[in-house]
């Protein structure tokens, strides 16, 4: 499988650029990173700033710039090299290895395999992508729509939604860091250490 890490955000609500944002056991982006090497083959950064990240993994810059993680997941799933794509933002900290074990458990085929929330959405930027569906990515593009989750109705496409009795459980499983103060909600010793990789 090929991890693509979505890196690409303007950040215009933090007011700075997540990836350089320092927590407990390294930089915000290291946390979600680390999730998907963990479970992936491959490793694709989607940005067009690479300097703003320390890896060796291949960097995606969008084809088509300014349309948000529609453009980032398109682009990347087009130079993926492998037909299943765990795609997750990098301003995820809480999401855990379990969490995709969980998914990829469960996929029954589907081309988007999405956890959903507790009020049953789902999470489109934490998911199993299938590389064929960049040909509706594409389509819904040229249509000038630009939402993720726009993309359901037009695949083959399952959410699960995620409970209190599963070991990947978490009520704040999907935050997603916006702001400075969103900063307080992430547990002391979240995440994974560079040096237990």
């Amino acid at each position: 499988m090929t991890g693509i890490l979505l890196a690409g955000g303007m950040s215009q609500r933090m007011g700075r650029e997540k990836g350089n944002i320092r927590l407990a056991y390294g930089y915000l982006y290291q946390y979600p990173l680390a999730v998907l090497e963990a479970v992936c083959d491959e490793i694709l950064i989607s940005t067009c700033n690479e300097s703003n990240f320390l890896v060796s993994h291949r960097t995606i810059c969008d084809e088509i710039e300014g349309i948000g993680p529609m453009g980032g997941i398109y682009s990347s799933l087009r130079q993926s090299s492998n037909d299943l794509n765990l795609v997750l933002s990098y301003d995820m900290p809480m999401v855990t290895q379990s969490l995709f074990r969980y998914l990829i458990s469960e996929w029954k085929d589907e081309e988007v395999l999405l956890p959903a929330l507790a009020d049953g959405r789902p999470e489109p930027l934490c998911g199993l992508y299938r590389k064929s569906v960049t040909e509706v990515l594409k389509e819904l593009i040229e249509q000038g729509v630009y939402a993720v989750h726009r993309i359901l109705p037009r695949t083959r496409s399952r959410s699960i939604k995620i409970t209190e009795q599963l070991e990947c459980w978490h009520p704040d499983l999907f935050l997603n860091i916006n702001r400075e103060e969103d900063l307080s909600r992430i547990p002391p010793g979240t995440g994974v250490r560079q040096d237990e990789k």
